[in-house]
């Protein structure tokens, strides 16, 4: 019986007489691995994580390109009034704004064009107007490149002419299309040239067809 007692106790001593010693083991392992890092080098270490995370984050939108312009137009007009037909010529400046359409050779485009007040005898004529397309571009060779570019156009008409009794205010949705070139003269500035022919969409309208040919300085943002 107290045979059997005593190895019980050394059984239960045996383990925590090593325990010590393992637990100064771990702790000496411990020492080897550890480095001392003082606060500033901690932020570093952060700042540069955060970093790369921004670096590897990309989105669709980092390769659109924004494109400005600044033209100067001229645009003939065939208006219907007074039971005839009869041509009208006049010229201002166009503004446009666009962006590429996840594409270098897709893009869209916003124009507004200003062709002021023209006068000419007893005719006087007042003509703006505001189109949204979307068009296609390439390279042609070396620094020249081509488009194609279709859309909707809305033209604010405005004519009289007092010795015939003539007095047109007409608003005209019309269909545009037009097709240029430019030359690419600096890494982000081109000119160029382009035409565009309208056909109205409704029959009720003086404005009935025209066509114009804009002389074009265009930037990419």
């Amino acid at each position: 019986m107290n045979i059997r007692n005593t190895l019980k106790s050394i059984l239960v001593l045996l383990p925590l007489m090593t325990l010590p010693t393992i637990v100064q083991a771990a702790t000496d392992a411990g020492k080897g691995d550890y480095e001392e890092v003082s606060y500033d080098d901690l932020l570093n270490e952060l700042s540069a994580k955060k970093k790369n995370l921004a670096n590897g984050q990309t989105s669709s939108f980092d390769d659109v390109r924004l494109h400005a312009g600044i033209g100067y137009v001229n645009g003939f007009t065939n208006i219907s009034a007074a039971h005839s037909n009869f041509n009208r010529h006049a010229n201002g400046i166009q503004l446009s704004l666009g962006m590429d359409l996840f594409s270098p050779n897709w893009y869209s485009e916003g124009v507004f064009k200003n062709y002021g007040v023209t006068s000419s005898g007893s005719e006087e004529m007042t003509l703006r107007e505001l189109d949204l397309k979307i068009g296609y571009t390439n390279t042609l060779e070396s620094i020249w490149s081509y488009s194609v570019s279709t859309g909707l156009s809305n033209r604010f008409l405005q004519f009289s002419d007092s010795s015939k009794n003539i007095h047109v205010d007409d608003t005209t949705p019309s269909l545009i299309v037009s097709t240029g070139f430019a030359a690419q003269v600096h890494r982000r500035l081109s000119i160029g040239a382009e035409i565009s022919a309208h056909t109205a969409m409704v029959n009720k309208t003086a404005d009935k067809n025209s066509f114009d040919f804009a002389f074009r300085l265009s930037t990419s943002l």
